[in-house]
């Protein structure tokens, strides 16, 4: 990989003032005493500290007051890196890249270079650029490679001077493959690959599963993103929740989705539907119930409201997104029929992808 930017964790740790370390530890590196800092970060990486599992990573890496060992090495800095330290995770994904000390694995730098450029280490958004522009190992896009390039253009002159050919014409959407997830009540950090071919925007999606017989709710996440991952050290209200990444069309008219994914299992809806009832008509609002009791044992998920400022639009079921009109129809063909109803429109820009909306009162 040509311009590869190196690890530089040797300028950091040789700072008199860090905090990555304890300062004792950092003060008898900076003053090549190897051996007491070796001992001080054994003991400090022993009560979990990634900082000091940095440094060791860093002494067996460099060979300093040891023999060099890449093996062990890589070893401490995936270990930091697991708990989440940039700059241990930017090592591991530099010593994947170049194949120190083990075979090249490209697609498993890309991650780490990922994970390390959404805690804003500007030489991972470098480096990821790079790999991006090159396709060296991985299918080249350009749009994410200026997308990273634009990232670290503060912090490396390199990435600054770097003019990535942008493809102009009309996009495709296709479904992104997740090759990361740790999505959980601590955070929600997810890494994806994109067609080269498809359109730069992404829709991150994480919803709560509902209660056996209850309404869904409003999704706890739905960004927008032209990344190519995405970090929320928040994290989740609960871990009953399902997620999944989503490529949109430009012009907001269709989608391709990754599958759902969880942590605990959770079954994901074969749709969601809602239904808009009114509930000074008891027959609707009975209509309602049994119609929703149906769609969930068929594996949708259901929510009611009374929401009726649609119920004058001729329409049935309403849809935002072409690859949901199947649904739709399908929902509409349980419904009364009538020359003067349109059975399914789309309405683009109204719902999440693979949501529909029943309007009950178009036939009253």
């Amino acid at each position: 990989m040509k311009n590869l930017i190196l690890s530089c964790a040797v300028s950091v740790v040789l700072l008199p003032a860090t905090s990555w370390a304890q300062v004792d530890a950092a003060s008898a590196f900076a003053s090549r005493d190897f051996a007491t800092a070796r001992t001080l970060w054994l003991s400090e990486a022993a009560d979990g500290s990634a900082e000091a599992m940095l440094g060791l990573g860093l002494l067996a890496d460099r060979g300093f007051g040891q023999q060099r060992d890449f093996d062990v090495a890589f070893d401490w800095y995936l270990q930091a890196a697991s708990l989440g330290l940039a700059e241990a995770q930017f090592n591991v994904a530099i010593m994947l890249d170049a194949g120190l000390g083990r075979r090249r694995d490209v697609g498993e730098a890309q991650i780490w270079y990922t994970r390390a450029a959404l805690r804003d280490h500007a030489r991972a958004q470098y480096n990821l650029g790079l790999l991006y522009e090159t396709g060296d190992g991985i299918a080249s896009n350009p749009a994410l490679a200026a997308y990273w390039f634009g990232k670290a253009a503060q912090s490396v002159p390199a990435a600054a001077q770097k003019e990535v050919a942008q493809v102009t014409a009309s996009r495709m959407v296709a479904a992104p493959k997740v090759t990361f997830d740790n999505v959980g009540t601590s955070q929600v950090e997810l890494v994806w690959n994109a067609d080269s071919n498809a359109n730069a925007t992404h829709l991150v999606e994480v919803i709560e599963a509902p209660r056996v017989g209850e309404n869904y709710g409003a999704p706890i996440m739905s960004v927008s993103t032209v990344s190519s991952g995405i970090l929320d050290l928040n994290g989740l209200p609960t871990n009953d929740a399902i997620w999944r990444v989503v490529n949109l069309a430009s012009d907001d008219t269709d989608y391709a989705a990754a599958k759902w994914s969880s942590s605990e299992s959770v079954e994901p809806p074969r749709g969601r539907i809602t239904l808009i009832s009114d509930p000074a008509v008891k027959s609707m609002e009975n209509a309602a119930s049994v119609f929703a009791s149906s769609l969930r044992q068929a594996g949708y998920w259901v929510q009611i409201t009374d929401d009726v400022s649609t119920q004058a639009d001729n329409f049935y079921v309403s849809y935002g997104y072409a690859s949901d009109q199947q649904l739709a129809n399908a929902v509409a063909a349980f419904l009364p029929s009538t020359e003067q109803i349109t059975p399914a429109k789309q309405l683009l820009r109204s719902m999440q992808p693979g949501e529909v909306v029943v309007n009950l009162g178009a036939f009253r």
